[in-house]
């Protein structure tokens, strides 16, 4: 090849900086040499600098960063950067690499207050670099622009705005390797003056080079998303952690650029992404659950359970509830969470499920693929209305008990006896459907009392959505989904911890007491706890009889002003110590009443009956080696991702450490200084990017590749059960409210003020008929 330089990548008005690409200020690679590094978001907030300076006095320019110099012909001012000498570039100075004498000149020009960008380059036969120019931002042919007022709308492509102005700067530098056989270089022509001022040091934080992401940055937008954070809040976040927005260099933006960039690599492989990285999960994690449907290539159905989902319901699945929720997603698909009772009385998640309608259908589905996952039937399910559910409950769990949620049905009952209408056919229905919603036909039913209402599917779907948001793709909603369930069972964990270490006072000296509070939780001892004080406090033994082998003690009730009278009868038969009272407590909430407990004290029995401890209270329930398992809402790590991590976590701890002891932080810097070198000189003879955005983001979403056909497509707009209307259904209840607050006037049939006319009046017609 030859020696002459190649202005192949030299400025035209067809360069990258005067073309339309979408705006990403962060894509800048160190290494790349084929690139040019001069992309701008196309905001205005330095637009003309030159223009900000007028107001000033050349003594003010001076004081900054530069000293004003005349040309060699003296017809222009020119601007001399006043920067430390350790950081000024020697003409002939030799470097190990390239990368490294191109950092030194970004360096100075960070100190002198300039951008700068790579520019000519020129290569050895066997295409490597031999000689590059390094060049000003602002340096180029300045644009001839023409107007035509006949033609408003212009002729030929838009032209963005700019963040700066091309005003043909001839500050540059140029290096040169030493030859092929090694990567030193040196440098051979540099010329320092530039023909505009320069950038003040309060302008500096705005530069392209200042407001480069950082992977900390990336990261920390894509993990803010995990809890339904955008990139514009984030951006707050991180001005606040770091004291304010003069130490944050990239700026909203650039935040919401990077957000923006993640969709785009998404696209319309969501769907596809999602199905891709639980399968994965269901490779590479033991006993995951991993189902879905696919109608003509788009995305159906969903459901997921992972192994401490099935743990869960093998320990606390005797009674469980779901309900749906919307606007979780950007396709409108259906959320379905599946909710359980832990040992600590707190609500959990048992399973998942996303539709694309709430079709009898698709509820069967789903709970065919719980069943799949779980193999056993529940003993009581929990829901509201809906035709669909009841249908596919019935089909799919038919040896299980089936209850309405009770406040629903009493919420609609003040609508359906309204002023206005009575709904004869709803009451109907319901007293078809008395036996799903009446407590009373529930009262043989073990832990019937557990649940009565979907209080605790609304509250978790709630919690849920406070994690998503209506705008999410698929691949955001999963990140979210296992944040929220990271926060539920890290709760859990609290739970058990403050149960294993908690020191109960004994307000009784009883040994059922001391013997509850070594095997119950936290949680249930309290509630055990009260039991035996109200034992002893409000019940009395009236009578013991001996039937058949079983001592029958009738037991008198008082409240606490010792007036109302509640009798029950407790059956007691020894040695077996087998216990039942007739306010059935036991049987609805798994703990023994206050009127069992008393008479266990009166027969000098110290601890509470093997069989009447259901293990779902105690605080052995679940398994140690649960809380030692890997949460899936952290995903598999591969080893880089987590040297990056540790290496992060390292440097924070130093400095955390060193900030107070001077010398310790000198040494400090020194180290990474060595470490610094080191990495140049690895980049240097490895010329790959040192900053792919898509692979780092493929690494943040927990996938393994961005897969290249797509067989599996989201869903279109899914329209939900009242949906789709332009005004909204109103309700019998607001009718009536409605017509209470309608004006009324005064009736000549019956004299008073009133809604109807005499022509409807009741009482006249009625009269008028009596008379007839």
């Amino acid at each position: 090849m030859s020696d002459c330089f190649d202005y192949s990548s030299d400025d035209t008005e067809d360069d990258d900086q005067y073309g339309e690409e979408d705006v990403n200020c962060n894509e800048y690679d160190d290494d790349d040499f084929y690139k040019s590094d001069d992309q701008f978001d196309g905001r205005n907030q330095i637009s003309d600098y030159a223009s900000e300076c007028t107001n000033r006095t050349d003594s003010e320019e001076e004081s900054f960063n530069s000293n004003v110099v005349d040309s060699p012909g003296g017809k222009t001012k020119l601007w001399k950067p006043i920067v430390p000498k350790d950081f000024m570039p020697d003409v002939n100075a030799i470097y190990q690499s390239l990368e490294e004498a191109v950092e030194m000149y970004k360096l100075y020009a960070d100190k002198a207050g300039f951008g700068v960008r790579l520019n000519t380059v020129t290569r050895f036969g066997d295409k490597t670099i031999k000689k590059r120019y390094v060049v000003c931002n602002k340096m180029g042919k300045i644009p001839n622009r023409s107007t035509d007022t006949l033609e408003p709308e212009g002729s030929g492509r838009n032209k963005r705005n700019l963040n700066f102005k091309i005003t043909d700067y001839k500050a540059l530098i140029k290096f040169e390797r030493l030859h092929m056989q090694t990567n030193a270089c040196k440098i051979y022509e540099f010329e320092e003056n530039h023909n505009q001022p320069l950038e003040t040091k309060e302008e500096r934080r705005y530069s392209k080079r200042a407001r480069r992401l950082s992977y900390k940055d990336k990261e920390f937008i894509v993990r803010s998303s995990t809890s339904n954070i955008g990139a514009t809040k984030a951006h707050k976040l991180q001005a606040s952690l770091q004291g304010g927005y003069e130490n944050v260099g990239p700026e909203a933006i650039d935040y919401k650029n990077f957000r923006r960039k993640v969709g785009n690599i998404i696209g319309d492989k969501d769907a596809q992404l999602v199905v891709d990285k639980m399968n994965m999960r269901k490779d590479e994690f033991h006993n995951y659950t991993f189902e879905y449907k696919c109608v003509d290539s788009v995305l159906n159905a969903m459901f997921w359970a992972d192994e401490t989902d099935k743990l869960y319901y093998k320990e606390f699945g005797d009674v469980i509830s779901f309900d749906a929720t919307f606007r979780t997603n950007k396709y409108g698909m259906i959320f379905v969470p599946f909710t359980a009772i832990d040992n600590h009385k707190r609500s959990i998640n048992i399973g998942a499920g996303l539709l694309s309608n709430e079709s009898i259908e698709s509820y069967r589905w789903l709970l065919e693929a719980f069943l799949k996952a779980h193999v056993k039937h529940p003993q009581l399910v929990l829901t509201d209305q809906d035709p669909a559910i009841l249908q596919a409950v019935e089909a799919i769990f038919p040896n299980s008990n089936h209850r309405l949620c009770m406040w629903h049905i009493m919420k609609k009952l003040q609508a359906k006896v309204s002023a206005v209408t009575t709904d004869k056919r709803w009451f109907k229905d319901m007293y078809r459907d008395r036996k799903l919603w009446i407590p009373a036909y529930f009262k043989d039913m073990p832990l019937h009392g557990l649940m009565k209402t979907t209080s605790r599917s609304e509250s978790v779907n709630s919690f849920f959505n406070k994690y998503s948001n209506s705008g999410n793709l698929l691949i955001y909603f999963m990140m979210n989904y296992d944040t929220a369930i990271g926060k539920q069972r890290n709760a859990q964990q609290k739970l058990e911890h403050d149960t294993k270490n908690a020191k109960h006072e004994m307000t009784l000296p009883s040994g059922l007491l001391e013997h509850a509070a070594a095997v119950y939780t936290k949680k249930n001892f309290y509630e055990v706890k009260k039991e035996i004080f109200k034992a002893a406090r409000y019940c009395s033994i009236d009578s013991v009889e001996k039937i058949d082998g079983w001592q029958v003690v009738m037991i008198t009730q008082t409240d606490k002003n010792k007036q109302l009278k509640i009798k029950c009868k407790v059956e007691l038969k020894l040695p077996e110590k087998e216990v039942k009272c007739s306010c059935n407590h036991f049987i609805r909430t798994g703990i023994l009443c206050r009127h069992i407990f008393a008479v266990l004290k009166n027969n000098h029995i110290e601890e509470i009956p093997d069989q009447y401890i259901l293990r779902r209270w105690r605080r052995d329930a679940i398994s140690s080696h649960l809380f030692a398992m890997k949460h899936v809402a952290m995903e598999i790590e591969d080893d880089t991702f987590k040297l990056l991590t540790e290496a992060y976590n390292n440097i924070e701890y130093c400095l955390d450490h060193f900030k107070r002891r001077k010398e310790k932080l000198l040494e400090f810097v020194e180290k990474t200084r060595t470490l610094k070198q080191a990495a140049m000189e690895f980049a240097s003879s490895n010329q790959t990017s040192s900053d792919n955005d898509e692979e780092e983001i493929i690494r943040m979403l927990g996938i393994r590749s961005i897969p290249d056909e797509i067989n599996i497509h989201p869903p279109a707009s899914i329209r939900t059960k009242g949906s789709g209307t332009k005004k909204r259904m109103v309700s019998a209840i607001e009718k009536a409210v409605a017509a209470t607050k309608k004006k009324t006037r005064m009736c000549t049939g019956c004299n008073q003020y009133v809604n109807h006319n005499w022509r409807t009046c009741k009482v006249r017609l009625a009269r008028e008929s009596k008379a007839a």
